[in-house]
């Protein structure tokens, strides 16, 4: 019999199976008529029925080589696949890289072999190649649903397990720098100093809200206790040759040195600044009078910029030159 023919067969089947008639079941009769219906072959085949679909069909082929029969099978099933391949379902909110399942309740399934296997092993054995299944079965492992929801929930259940497991791990690498503490949320929202909430992300090796408070606290703390010794080193130096005022600058101002200025400074912060943005060129000290140089020979010159203009005297020669 030519494939088509044979395919023809299980979708006429599947159509019969789907007929419904009116059920004798007494437990129904109390219901509605559109309730009351039952697939024809249930009524003709009474009985517990535990596996989705209508019952299955079996082909079995013979009278040529095993090349030929394999071809003839998959012809058989290429042709019916409308009959007996199912519904394909998956949910797109779960994590399952694609993965679904497939129902079988208007479904015929189809087992296929040859003569020679039943021959062989007889209709028990591992001769049934169920449509859509690899490799042989036996009968009753061939008339199972290996790809149904329940195998389904069984791999879904496998992989958010799997999932918690690496979380879990994910969250052990959040430990705490500061207190070890190992935070149950990859993040979470506080009341920043201004008031507003923020989100705080933590991070490998990173701190919690309160250690960074704390952190930042101790930081601000050793910042503003560097700042005052500088302003206090800075103040027992001599002043900015053009403002007079501490050479490490104004207190509160933006160019306020942080750490003891060099020997080497002449002029505080802003005094510098502005000098550069004005394009005025090096500061120059003025050249020591031939009166001040006779005095520096009986006695040290109480003047704190002395070397830096006697220095000044010998790199900037004073002919052109602009103080």
């Amino acid at each position: 019999m030519a494939p088509e023919r044979v395919a023809a067969k299980f979708t006429a089947y599947r159509e019969l199976f789907r007929t419904k008639v009116k059920s004798t079941d007494p437990a129904l009769a109390e219901q509605d008529p559109a309730d009351r219906t039952v697939h024809w072959w249930r009524r003709t085949h009474p009985g517990p029925h535990t596996r989705p679909g209508y019952p299955p069909g079996a082909l079995v082929v013979t009278g040529a080589g095993p090349v030929a029969l394999a071809g003839r099978q998959e012809a058989v099933a290429d042709l019916s696949a409308e009959c007996w391949r199912g519904t394909g379902w998956t949910v797109t909110q779960d994590d399952n890289d694609g993965d679904g399942w497939r129902e079988y309740d208007d479904a015929v399934p189809v087992l296929a072999t040859t003569l020679e296997l039943l021959a062989e092993h007889g209709p028990l054995g591992p001769v049934w190649w169920r449509y859509r299944r690899p490799g042989r079965h036996s009968l009753l492992d061939a008339l199972e649903n290996p790809d149904n929801r329940a195998a389904y929930n069984q791999r879904q259940k496998a992989r958010e397990k799997k999932a918690r497991q690496d979380h879990r791990e994910w969250m052990r690498t959040l430990a705490r720098a500061d207190c070890g503490n190992i935070p149950k949320e990859e993040s979470t929202w506080h009341y920043g100093p201004d008031g507003n909430r923020v989100e705080w992300t933590h991070q490998p090796g990173g701190r919690c809200w309160t250690c960074h408070q704390e952190h930042t606290e101790r930081l601000e703390r050793e910042a503003q206790e560097q700042l005052e010794a500088a302003r206090a080193a800075n103040a027992a130096l001599r002043r900015c040759w053009t403002c007079r005022g501490s050479i490490g600058g104004k207190a509160g101002s933006e160019l306020e040195l942080s750490e003891k200025a060099g020997p080497d400074r002449l002029e505080c912060p802003q005094c510098a600044a502005d000098r550069e943005a004005g394009e005025l060129g090096p500061l120059v000290l003025p050249v020591p009078t031939r009166r001040e140089q006779v005095a520096a020979l009986v006695s040290a010159p109480d003047d704190p910029w002395w070397e830096d203009r006697v220095l000044h005297a010998k790199l900037y020669p004073s002919r052109g030159r602009r103080v």
